[in-house]
């Protein structure tokens, strides 16, 4: 509790410095509201590498890539893709066995969102950066050295790495509101992320393929708006 508190504490300062600076919401204040509250309460390390853990930091690029599509969409507001967020910190927490930098996270992530909200700041594309590496450095360093749990743990970035991955965007431009199935797609992508891959150490290469033909599978029904 007492760490989610310092995030959230954490993200509320780093706001409103920002607020009052009247600088771009992109990917600096999310970093450095993770870094600084990590570095106050002595939980700022580097995660433990391995084939499973550079396959998790590749899929949080993709991710952030994601991320930076869904809030350059007109249609979807970034508050949507601030409860998404949160939604994979809690995954990450669910599915990683040190929980920690999952509450770090979590809490300067609601931070950051209530001091925009509350000031009428908008996240730029590039926001999108800062919240997927913050969720990787939660899901790598948390999985304290167990391979599965490293990249379930990243996989909680949900549907964002699979929108990433469309490399190309479809040429029917349909003008339509956000709609909740995608933030539910979200949701139990997070979940079998993080129950069925990040908590099971023999989880194992073909439950990750599931897993990605299904988000696939979610980017493609995914239409921005032009």
């Amino acid at each position: 509790m007492r760490l989610g508190l310092a995030g959230v504490a954490a993200g509320a300062a780093t706001g409103l410095v920002w607020r009052a600076a009247r600088a771009r919401w992109g990917a600096a204040p999310f970093v450095l509201a993770v870094l600084a509250v990590a570095g106050l309460t002595g939980r700022l390390s580097s995660p433990r590498w391995s084939g499973a853990a550079v396959v998790g930091a590749l899929v949080a690029a993709l991710a952030g890539a994601g991320a930076m599509r869904l809030l350059a969409d007109p249609a979807i507001h970034w508050t949507w893709v601030a409860a998404g967020a949160l939604l994979s910190s809690a995954g990450v927490w669910a599915g990683v066995p040190e929980t920690g930098p999952a509450l770090l996270v979590g809490g300067a992530l609601c931070g950051l969102a209530a001091i925009s909200a509350l000031t009428g700041a908008r996240w730029k594309p590039s926001a999108g950066v800062g919240l997927a590496a913050a969720l990787g450095w939660a899901a790598l360093t948390g999985a304290a050295g167990r391979p599965w749990a490293a990249l379930g743990g990243v996989l909680c970035t949900g549907v964002a790495p699979w929108v990433g991955l469309r490399l190309r965007r479809s040429r029917r431009r349909r003008r339509v509101k956000p709609r909740p199935w995608l933030l539910g797609a979200h949701l139990a992508l997070v979940i079998v992320a993080a129950r069925w891959i990040g908590v099971d150490p023999d989880a194992g290469w073909v439950r990750v393929a599931v897993l990605a033909v299904a988000g696939g599978a979610v980017a493609r029904a995914y239409r921005p708006r032009a």
